[in-house]
């Protein structure tokens, strides 16, 4: 009997093939003709739904997009680039949360909205304030008056004195 002693290893039963031969049937997690070699990937390693690769000896995961790891473990919510406009994309160690950098002229927490305010509309010294529709207000400081504070008012000084009228 060719099985006598068993030439599979691992545990594996060992079965007479009918034609002078035999077949090792190989206990989980083992292949090979004699169940030598074990099979990494049995045990689903990879984690995510992270693809299991039989490599030299041992595996290999194939990350989905956003993780990355020797078994796929660490989530990148850069990777996905959340990022509008310019953004630059930053990971938060730990959580698996992200943060944009905007570049001038935006904000919001993807850099979605634009700031009308960055390009200092307002002349003269005068404020701006933007606005919850997108647009903004120019806070102008005396004498000047206008949508951006453009205008001199040269009356609110007074020239003509009490008695005259500025026009």
């Amino acid at each position: 009997d060719l099985c006598i002693p068993n030439p599979c290893l691992n545990g594996a039963s060992c079965m007479p093939n009918g034609l002078g031969g035999f077949m090792c049937q190989c206990s989980p997690g083992y292949t090979g003709a004699r169940c030598e070699d074990s099979d990494p990937c049995l045990s689903q390693p990879c984690m995510n739904q992270g693809s299991c690769v039989r490599e030299n000896g041992g595996f290999r995961c194939v990350c989905p997009p956003s993780y990355s790891g020797s078994r796929c473990e660490v989530f990148d919510a850069c990777a996905s680039n959340p990022c509008i406009n310019g953004g630059t994309c930053q990971s938060m160690n730990g959580n698996g949360g992200y943060l944009c950098i905007c570049p001038p002229g935006y904000n919001g927490s993807q850099c979605e909205n634009r700031d009308p305010c960055a390009q200092n509309p307002c002349l003269n010294g005068g404020r701006c304030v933007a606005n919850t529709i997108g647009g903004f207000t120019c806070v102008c400081i005396p004498p000047y008056t206008g949508q951006r504070c453009e205008d001199a008012n040269a009356c609110l000084s007074n020239p003509c004195g009490s008695n005259g009228q500025c026009i």
